[in-house]
């Protein structure tokens, strides 16, 4: 029977730098890739960082992408353990605000919009009496 401390020892303690992490982290994401598994993919693709010494932070732009991480997670950590020989390697998520861009959807919205980008569209409706409504 073997316990928690026991799968640890399979790994070591050695130090990683952050090109290794990120040749680690690209070669998994290679691999979901190939295995047909966008989805893991595109979560793998997101920013993430050293937040110390061990702890890699994942930043996710939706809370969709939580529930597919924890899907492979366990695979990943394993990986990055056995590809950087460090048992003590973590993985947090962090989520991040998106920022909600204005999207005009009427007419009168839509040449606003482009005439506040150029001014010129203004003076071109007056001088030819145009009515950006119809």
């Amino acid at each position: 029977m073997t316990t928690q401390e026991d799968v640890g020892e399979f790994y070591g303690e050695k130090p990683f730098e952050t090109d290794q992490l990120k040749a680690a982290w690209n070669e998994f994401a290679q691999q979901r890739k190939k295995a047909g598994k966008d989805v893991e993919y595109a979560v793998l693709t997101q920013d993430y960082y050293l937040k110390d010494t061990y702890t890699i932070v994942l930043q996710l732009t939706n809370s969709v992408k939580i529930p597919i991480l924890d899907r492979f997670r366990s695979d990943l950590i394993t990986h990055l353990k056995t590809t950087l020989d460090n048992r003590h390697i973590q993985i947090e998520t962090e989520l991040l605000e998106e920022e909600q861009s204005y999207r005009p959807y009427t007419n009168r919205e839509k040449f606003d919009y482009l005439a506040d980008k150029n001014p010129m569209l203004r003076d071109l409706q007056e001088k030819l009496g145009l009515d950006p409504d119809y």
